[in-house]
């Protein structure tokens, strides 16, 4: 009796033992994602179906894909490498900075019939997402990568003199009806030459420009105007908008990877943003690169906004083109950084789709990657990818890995929880890496990638000078 006893209390007190040591570890992986090693190498086959695009009246989707993903057609087997991309992350970071002009636009400039605020354009490939639009009259349809840190629309034009490769015909200016020069005689022009200048002294009817950047490329061309239509490939959905100021570019050291050229979604006088009368738009860049995302200009249904969390776009008195927001924190394993709220706040942050990876200053990038390793010391380290990730690891060994989840915490107590595919960036099993980066050469600032953003939606209420996250529909 005594022995049956025995073996009934030991009985009722294994499950418990058990369910306590469970409990304790599934909070420690609440905080955590456990995933197949598999899973995070990149996808080789296209799943369109996997993501369906908002629709509805008063706005229109644009499927948006990855450039060297399996659903673009673009991509024609010759995918960079990691090293590679960050190479050309690094110098667009540089060429976006050493590029901009930091002068003010005058108040006639703005209000000026034809487009007249002059744009960065970047010639450094590392923008990772396009959309199709068409250009013209009749329609000319060319490949734009999506960039919240450029302004100007621009496209490669025929002739062309010297131009990257592009997977697209050429846009051919001479066969839309609604295309014009701006003179290189007028008043806009005069504007645009002096923020842009050029060496030919108006010999030619065009108004020319020329923009040099210190990695040793650059651009050349004309400006332009031209209708742009944005339409859904159902035709349920789409707006048009002429005259629209379109760089037209005849010479270009740069490299986009096929596409034509860029989209400038920034929130300046000339950008598309700007220029359609669409005061809000939204995106979801896809995760993992084998779906396709989608991005919405016009507001989502009030069901949907429901579930998403806005932090204010900073507003001073000589406004930033750029979608500045103000950063409070980061969480890793779901413990804070050890800084006080007013470090973050005092940095200048900026989201922007066009940029790969995050960048942070020193102290917090060193304070971040020290939380990470310690969460995955279980983990064979491997060699970093170039110069710019130290954080590496080798899972050739690991069927599954446990990756800490990583927070990032925005004024409004909004709380972007990062995807595991927002949290680390692959070249392959051996070589798994932390996808965050120091930001070179100013412990200033904060810059939020698209790597980040990946599996979200992000919303840029420009009217209501908000910026919001939610959830996705595109992982």
């Amino acid at each position: 009796m005594w022995i049956l006893l025995k073996a009934f209390v030991l009985f009722i007190w294994l499950p418990c033992s058990s369910n306590n040591g469970a409990s304790a570890n599934d909070n420690n992986l609440s905080h955590s994602y456990t995933v197949s090693v598999t899973s995070l190498l990149p996808p080789t086959v296209c799943n369109r179906t996997r993501t369906a695009l908002p629709q509805g009246l008063g706005k229109a989707s644009l499927e948006v894909v990855s450039k060297h993903g399996p659903c673009s057609t673009l991509n024609q087997g010759k995918s960079p490498s990691l090293e590679e991309t960050l190479r050309r992350d690094q110098q667009r970071l540089y060429s976006k900075y050493s590029g901009r002009l930091q002068k003010a636009v005058p108040d006639n400039l703005k209000k000026t019939k034809a487009f007249t605020f002059p744009a960065k354009i970047e010639s450094v490939s590392a923008d990772e997402y396009y959309t199709v639009v068409a250009i013209g009259k009749p329609k000319q349809y060319v490949s734009l990568l999506l960039d919240t840190g450029s302004d100007v629309t621009w496209t490669q034009c025929k002739p062309c003199i010297h131009c990257f490769q592009q997977r697209d015909l050429l846009f051919d200016p001479s066969k839309s009806k609604t295309f014009s020069k701006i003179p290189c005689n007028s008043t806009t022009c005069k504007k645009l030459r002096g923020l842009f200048p050029s060496d030919d002294n108006c010999n030619s009817r065009e108004c020319h420009f020329n923009i040099a950047y210190v990695d040793g490329s650059g651009n050349s061309g004309f400006w332009a105007t031209d209708r742009m239509t944005i339409q859904e490939a159902n035709i349920k959905g789409y707006f048009t908008r002429y005259p629209f100021l379109l760089g037209c570019i005849r010479n270009s050291s740069g490299d986009k990877s096929g596409a034509s050229g860029i989209m400038g979604l920034d929130r300046s006088p000339v950008s598309i943003i700007t220029k359609t009368k669409i005061s809000y738009f939204s995106y979801c860049l896809p995760s993992p690169y084998g779906s396709r995302g989608y991005i919405t200009f016009g507001k989502r249904n009030t069901v949907k906004t429901k579930f998403i969390k806005y932090t204010p776009i900073i507003t001073t008195p000589e406004q930033s083109e750029y979608y500045d927001i103000t950063l409070t924190g980061i969480s890793v394993g779901g413990k804070k950084l050890p800084f006080s709220t007013s470090y973050f706040t005092k940095l200048s942050t900026e989201i922007d789709s066009g940029a790969v990876i995050t960048r942070l200053p020193s102290p917090m990038y060193a304070a971040l990657r020290s939380a990470f390793r310690k969460r995955m010391k279980k983990y064979k380290r491997a060699k970093g990818a170039g110069d710019i990730l130290d954080t590496c690891y080798d899972l050739r060994a690991y069927e599954t890995v446990v990756v800490p989840k990583i927070t990032i915490h925005f004024l409004g107590g909004v709380d972007l929880e990062l995807d595991v595919r927002g949290t680390l960036v692959v070249a392959s099993v051996s070589q798994v890496c932390l996808g965050f980066a120091v930001y070179p050469s100013d412990t200033n600032s904060f810059l939020l990638g698209n790597v980040q953003q990946r599996g979200h939606e992000v919303h840029y209420d420009v009217a209501g000078r908000r910026l919001g996250f939610g959830p996705g529909n595109c992982s």
